[in-house]
């Protein structure tokens, strides 16, 4: 399994960050090779994503379906690819932090064996992509006595079939990209408001 876990903070008010991630219709479009989706409730959806790995280009339709709804902490859902043998699951888990607690970055997760050659093909999908990794002015989270929201997310995905062990080396890269991008992206996005 391809996957990857990213954790940001940011003093912007909770209930903000709850609102935006516990909407796929206002975060969808901040993924890496999002081109479209489509609501079919307020549970599931279909998402056409354009995925790069090297010189293939493919685009890929995931059905989503959310799992859970823990407000105002956690939003949990599935994927699974449409005429692709391909599944995976993500979520976005939302912890308050008081003004007196030290703010400390969670590291990002790799899995396992990755390393500098992981490292290294995110930042050139990124760069192939035309989307550096998004940078907030005066590094992340806040100062003094405003309370502090840590986002984590977390995404994986699992290739089916034969070719499965050859995708999941493709793809690890892009999940580095994928949520280190995904959740830098949205609070940038709701600091700038």
């Amino acid at each position: 399994m391809a996957e990857h876990t990213h954790t940001v903070t940011t003093s912007v008010a909770a209930d903000v960050v709850w609102d935006f991630v516990s909407d796929m219709d206002r975060w969808a479009p901040f993924l890496l090779g999002y081109q479209a989706h489509e609501k079919k409730s307020d549970s599931e959806s279909i998402w056409t994503i354009k995925g790069d790995v090297g010189t293939l280009t493919r685009i890929v339709n995931f059905r989503v379906l959310i799992t859970e709804w823990t407000e105002p902490e956690r939003v949990r859902f599935t994927l699974e690819g449409i005429g692709e043998p391909m599944e995976g699951d993500g979520s976005f888990q939302l912890e308050m932090l008081g003004p007196s607690q030290t703010v400390v970055e969670a590291p990002s997760v790799e899995a396992p064996g990755a390393g500098f050659f992981v490292r290294f093909w995110a930042a050139l999908v990124r760069r192939v992509l035309g989307r550096g990794r998004a940078e907030r002015p005066g590094g992340a989270g806040a100062a003094g006595d405003t309370a502090v929201v840590r986002l984590t997310f977390r995404m994986g995905l699992t290739p089916k079939g034969t070719m499965a062990p050859m995708i999941d080396a493709m793809i690890k890269p892009v999940m580095v990209a994928t949520a280190e991008d995904l959740a830098e992206r949205i609070v940038l996005h709701l600091e700038d408001r």
